[in-house]
Order: C-alpha cells, then sequence, then structure tokens
C-alpha cells in the first residue's frame, strides 16, 4: 500500500517540474524494531521501487528502507537513485535511538557522510535522530555540502525540537535543509508531519501540516553561495576549532 501511495504522489511532484524528491524514513514500512522482517537488500522490492519511480519520472529520488547486514542487525539505510534509476549513494543512520530500543534492532552507521552531487547543489543525509548531533552535519559542510536532507519518524510529543533542530542545523551550516516527516499512528506514537524547507539564515521557506501531502519549493544555489561569501562564519568555525 505504501508504495502505491507513494508513487502517487511522486508522479504528482514530478509532473509539476521537480528534480529532486525526497520521501520520509522507512517508508514503505515506517520505523519497526522487528527490523529482520523487514530487512531487504539494495536489489530488493524497495530499491526496485526507487529505481523504477526516478527513471520514469526522471528524477533523483530520495529515501531509506531496512537494509540486510550479513546476518546481522540490519540498517536504516538512506539511498538516492538518479533519474536513469541508478543508485548513486548510500548512508547508514549512525546515531541510533536508544530510547526507542533502536539500538537492539539495527546497526549504527560508522558516521562517513556521503556527498551527492545534484543539479549543482552538493548534498548531504541525516536520518531523523541524526539531527541532534551536529558534529554530522558540520562534517558535511567541511566537505562541501550545502544542502542536508532529512528523512524522519518523529512523534508528536516532540515536534517543537524537531523545527528548532531542522533550523538549527541550517543556520549554523549556513546550508539548506530538507526534513520529511512521517504523518500518521503507528502502535506507540503518532506522526504529525510538519515537513520543512529552510533556508541557510534559518528561515523557513515552505511547511507542511499534519495531513499527507507534497511541499516543493525551488532553491537558489547563487543565493546561498553569496550569503556564504558575505557573512564568513563557516571560515571562523574552521580557525576556532583548530
Amino acid at each position: 500500500m505504501n508504495y502505491i501511495r507513494a508513487r502517487k504522489l511522486i508522479r504528482e511532484v514530478a509532473k509539476g517540474g521537480a528534480e529532486l524528491v525526497c520521501l520520509p524514513e522507512l517508508f514503505s514500512t515506517g520505523v519497526t524494531m522487528n527490523s529482520g522482517v523487514f530487512a531487504e537488500s539494495h536489489r530488493g522490492e524497495t530499491c526496485r521501487f526507487l529505481s523504477q519511480e526516478a527513471k520514469n519520472n526522471r528524477i533523483h529520488l530520495v529515501g531509506s528502507f531496512i537494509e540486510e547486514n550479513g546476518g546481522r542487525l540490519p540498517y536504516n539505510t538512506f539511498v538516492v537513485h538518479n533519474p536513469h534509476g541508478r543508485l548513486i549513494s548510500k548512508y547508514h543512520k549512525t546515531n541510533l535511538f536508544t530510547y526507542g530500543g533502536e539500538d537492539a534492532a539495527y546497526t549504527p552507521g560508522d558516521g562517513k557522510i556521503p556527498i551527492i552531487k545534484i543539479h549543482g547543489f552538493s548534498v548531504s543525509p541525516l536520518i531523523c535522530y541524526d539531527i541532534r548531533f551536529p558534529g554530522l552535519s558540520w562534517a558535511a559542510v567541511d566537505k562541501g555540502a550545502n544542502l542536508l536532507i532529512v528523512p524522519a519518524n518523529w512523534p508528536r510529543g516532540r515536534i517543537y525540537q524537531w523545527i528548532i533542530l531542522l533550523q538549527a542545523r541550517a543556520v549554523e551550516n549556513m546550508a539548506y535543509v530538507i526534513g520529511v516527516n512521517q504523518v500518521g499512528c503507528s502502535p506507540r506514537n503518532r506522526f504529525p508531519g510538519h515537513s520543512m524547507i529552510i533556508g541557510p539564515v534559518g528561515e523557513i521557506l515552505g511547511k507542511a501540516g499534519a495531513k499527507e501531502t507534497v511541499l516543493t519549493r525551488d532553491l537558489d544555489l547563487k543565493e546561498l553561495q553569496h550569503y556564504r561569501r558575505e557573512f564568513p562564519a563557516l571560515r571562523d568555525r574552521s580557525r576556532s576549532l583548530g
């Protein structure tokens, strides 16, 4: 069912001219601690779906899935497929949410953040809980990132933290941030959406509500580059870190 709903929304936004489409964390299964039941390879059903939709709609398509890990606990894996349907990048969620039991169901990634070139932007992923730890985004920006994508399953009880953290990561890194959150319910939580697109000075460029929807925005790379040149906070941070 999630594939059907995702396909409808992907095609809707692609027809509107979108070139990069981002889905929530573990969009096909939702976050689950029964990770072994749903684990699959990057050649499995979820990545085949993402590959086909990326190719059919000629877009870069971002999603995450539960990836097999050679008999060990699976990874929560962020993937990017290009307009030819080719898998061009993977990232394993680094920080596991021990409060919710993720550490007993998943293997953490090694913290190596990829840089993905998409239409002139240098894109890096974070997954949900990762945004609480600024060192990851700092490392990405030090490698050249200027757009951070954050698929999430962030619950209603901490939604204000979601908003604040997305803005903080944008401000401190002088980067665009796209946060894509789940809507609906699970047996343990309610998910209020509030997907957001944040500009490099922390301004909210677009914000969704609690219903399933499509959120779009044109991002201005030249404006971001100008801001970074004129306001040297990133260079100052590098010096302060030695």
